[in-house]
């Protein structure tokens, strides 16, 4: 094995703005038709009309809540037992997003909101965009306080530029639960619930296909798409596939790691570079989402050079899916959205019902994707 890096590209000023809470931040706009000059207030109510369609063509089908509701898969018997998966209590809840921009972040979003809707009928959802930037997912946080919602729900942007919310919802008695990534303040998962995956096995996923389904008698040439510098997710998922394959010993190099940014088009600009740089010595591109994995296709496969490339991503969103089924794909790993979203509203619920000191959190498991079992997942 040799992480050998030929090519980085360290995003410093990006890096910087998504890694901490310092300066002033734009009114954040709560849905595509917010009109310039609007205040966050302004915004974060016109989001409860949203009805979680916001920015966004992706659709949650009313047969898969209602699957969802009625059948609980292995894992989630046991919170089945514990706890309510529907009621009737009215509350008025926050859903600050990480950024309505983000694709799987969007699908949690919708999938909440619709659970919502069939389940806890009486409970309104407010919705907001945190763009991407703590500072403004701040904001929307005590808009929400000062509208006196029941509980605030944060796909949080940044683990260390996030806790400033966690230290407000503390101070002002309102429960927060944290969905799909992590925040670093010791009350996670205590005071503050947590719905999510571990983004670490997701990585450990990845990296366990290459050792069963990739040669390494001869080195194996690999390149990496990163996320965003300073995200949780970003180091989890880079650390869990490289720790798993030194761990096993595999025969790799690392020829290039370059950041992403979770874009597709960025990843397929990385990508086009790797075709100039490497021409066919390429045998792996690992992506730390499906986006990056897509763009990164794409590139190859403009320079008939995809046949021969194993590309592994992160989401199972469907059009990296039907590139499984299709050959052009190796191996997603499958993100829960649908778990994610309904234990987040189970957890809020229960925070709201019982407003007990600690606030129920819930792990939600990643699962491999090839052709194999690809049309387990399709739509």
């Amino acid at each position: 094995m040799k992480r050998k890096l030929m090519a980085v590209i360290l995003a410093a000023g990006l890096a910087v703005s998504m890694a901490g809470c310092s300066g002033g931040a734009p009114a954040p706009q709560g849905s595509s038709d917010s009109a310039e000059g609007e205040t966050v207030e302004d915004t974060a109510e016109m989001g409860e009309e949203s009805g979680g369609g916001v920015e966004t063509d992706i659709v949650v089908s009313d047969k898969e809540i209602q699957a969802a509701a009625e059948n609980s898969k292995d894992w989630e018997k046991e919170f089945a037992e514990e706890y309510d998966i529907s009621g009737d209590e009215e509350f008025t809840w926050g859903y600050i997003d990480m950024g309505f921009e983000d694709t799987f972040t969007t699908k949690i979003r919708n999938t909440f909101v619709k659970y919502c809707k069939q389940n806890f009928p009486n409970v309104k959802v407010l919705e907001a965009d945190g763009e991407m930037d703590a500072n403004i997912q701040l904001q929307l946080a005590e808009n929400f306080i000062a509208q006196g919602v029941d509980c605030i729900i944060l796909d949080p942007t940044d683990a260390d530029g996030c806790v400033g919310i966690v230290d407000t919802c503390m101070a002002e008695g309102v429960p927060l639960v944290a969905v799909n990534a992590v925040i670093h303040s010791d009350h996670l998962e205590k005071e503050v619930g947590f719905v999510g995956s571990s983004n670490y096995e997701a990585g450990e996923i990845q990296g366990q296909w290459l050792i069963d389904n990739v040669d390494d008698s001869e080195t194996v040439n690999l390149c990496y798409q990163r996320g965003t510098e300073g995200y949780d997710h970003t180091t989890q998922r880079y650390n869990g596939l490289f720790d798993t394959l030194d761990d096993a010993k595999y025969n790799y190099e690392l020829k290039a790691d370059l950041i992403g940014d979770y874009m597709r088009d960025i990843a397929m600009t990385n990508a086009e570079d790797w075709v100039t740089s490497f021409g066919n010595e390429i045998q792996v591109v690992a992506c730390a989402n499906d986006e990056m994995a897509m763009g990164s296709l794409q590139a190859y496969q403009a320079a008939d050079l995809a046949k021969e490339i194993k590309f592994l991503g992160i989401d199972a969103n469907q059009d990296c899916l039907q590139e499984v089924k299709n050959g052009n794909v190796a191996c997603t790993v499958f993100q829960n959205a649908m778990g994610q979203a309904k234990w987040t509203a189970v957890s809020a619920y229960d925070a709201c019902i019982n407003g007990s000191k600690e606030t129920a959190s819930f792990s939600i498991p990643f699962e491999k994707v090839d052709q194999s079992n690809v049309d387990d997942y399709l739509d």
